[in-house]
């Protein structure tokens, strides 16, 4: 074990932006990673690795010398990550969440054999903490800055926790304190060895190292409805019992998956790419699952999700028919609950995929001009967004798509967006 004589303490408070998702080591998705006592946690592997994957883009030799290699140990003891508080106050355990996916047979354009399962995550607005502790010499000045720049990056967001990142999981916003142990002196050695913590607020540095490509989507969807696994039960003045099938709620709150946009904004790109001939572009971008014999290809481009806090329900009564018959099958009255509410979508993409930003252009622009919708019911025109801008940011550079009566007009007066098609153009 490494010598010291100085020791830096964080402890870190994580409240989770968005969804987190931390699975069993048997592979299922429908439960998350949790103690012997029940309570779901973040192992602090996963946590030290997404930490050192980014400081390694950043320095490999700072991070060999924080986390760790083959020929000495690290610096750097990383902790779990546990649940302090829950999102919301229940004698029910709301801190995990169950989401309903789908997964597309990509050449028939339905259902995939199975493909109807649910994901369990831990809920946003879910309250964490952490610590990290580096041990080191008093002349070493680099470990702890490079500790308070992984932290910075957590907190902005370059760093993401857990799995479905792509879908906009993983996101956290951290309050830090830290304190100094110096172990040549007295008090500070006895308050080490008594586990004793007095630290200071922390003020995390601003951290932007990522070069992305931000598209923002500004609509309205009149009727909206993605499907929760389990419909809400209410009952009549004559006590009859109705289902309503509900939009997903989380905390009480209406939500649009970034999972579902990425799905449909992915078959549109698909389509696309197909008939340019440039297929191999949609895998760059979104990523795909193992084939081949390799491990897959990870997604580089990240949806978020939607919090539709201002959502207006509506409750619409339909009827199954047998299309044999003609006739309404029995007990085929059913109602659902679709939303009308403002919609942001917020979409991220390396600056460097010009052809992948370029087909998204695409893709984001037929959905402004209602050619694809979002959610299910598309047949019976739920989904649909009326878009009323498209804003698009890459580094200092800067255009937007408008959307009315005339159709969708570009301003692109810094030919950014023409630059990425002309690109495209000349791949194809």
């Amino acid at each position: 074990m490494a010598t010291f004589d100085k020791a830096v303490r964080y402890e870190v408070t994580a409240v989770t932006e968005t969804p987190l998702r931390t699975g069993p080591s048997d592979g299922s998705i429908d439960r998350v990673l949790r103690h012997r006592d029940g309570q779901a946690f973040l192992q602090a592997a996963s946590l030290a690795g997404a930490l050192r994957g980014w400081l390694e883009k950043q320095d490999k030799n700072a991070a060999n010398a924080l986390f760790g290699s083959q020929e000495k140990f690290g610096q750097l003891i990383v902790s779990d990550m546990e649940i302090k508080e829950k999102a919301v106050e229940s004698a029910e355990d709301t801190t995990i969440q169950l989401r309903p996916r789908l997964r597309i047979n990509g050449k028939m354009g339905s259902a995939a054999d199975g493909g109807k399962f649910d994901v369990a995550h831990i809920a946003r607005g879910t309250v964490m903490k952490f610590s990290l502790t580096w041990l080191g010499a008093e002349s070493d000045t680099d470990g702890p800055a490079q500790i308070e720049q992984m932290l910075g990056a957590l907190h902005a967001g370059e760093i993401r926790l857990g799995a479905q990142k792509s879908n906009g999981f993983g996101r956290v916003a951290l309050t830090v304190r830290s304190q100094i142990y110096h172990m040549t002196d007295k008090a500070d050695r006895e308050a080490w060895l008594q586990d004793e913590f007095d630290g200071q607020t922390l003020e995390l540095p601003e951290i932007c190292t990522e070069s992305v490509c931000t598209f923002t989507v500004n609509g309205v969807a009149d009727s909206i409805l993605i499907k929760s696994s389990v419909p809400r039960v209410e009952y009549d003045e004559n006590n009859t019992r109705k289902e309503i099938i509900q939009n997903i709620k989380e905390n009480g709150t209406a939500v649009l998956p970034g999972s579902s946009v990425k799905g449909a904004v992915r078959a549109r790109v698909q389509a696309i790419a197909d008939l340019l001939h440039c297929s191999e572009s949609v895998d760059e971008l979104f990523g795909r699952g193992a084939a081949q014999g390799d491990n897959g290809i990870a997604g580089r481009v990240q949806f978020t999700d939607v919090v539709l806090d201002k959502a207006k329900e509506q409750k619409i009564s339909r009827i199954r028919i047998n299309k044999f018959t003609g006739g309404v099958i029995r007990r085929g009255l059913f109602t659902e609950e679709p939303l009308k509410s403002g919609v942001t979508l917020t979409i991220t993409a390396p600056q460097d995929d010009i052809c992948g930003c370029a087909l998204l252009v695409y893709a984001l622009r037929d959905l402004g001009l209602g050619l694809y919708n979002l959610g299910s019911g598309g047949a019976v025109g739920r989904g649909y967004i009326k878009v009323s801008r498209i804003a698009i940011a890459c580094g200092d550079k800067t255009a937007d798509m408008t959307f009315g009566a005339d159709g969708c007009k570009l301003n692109d007066t810094d030919n950014l967006v023409s630059a990425w098609l002309h690109a495209l153009e000349e791949r194809t």
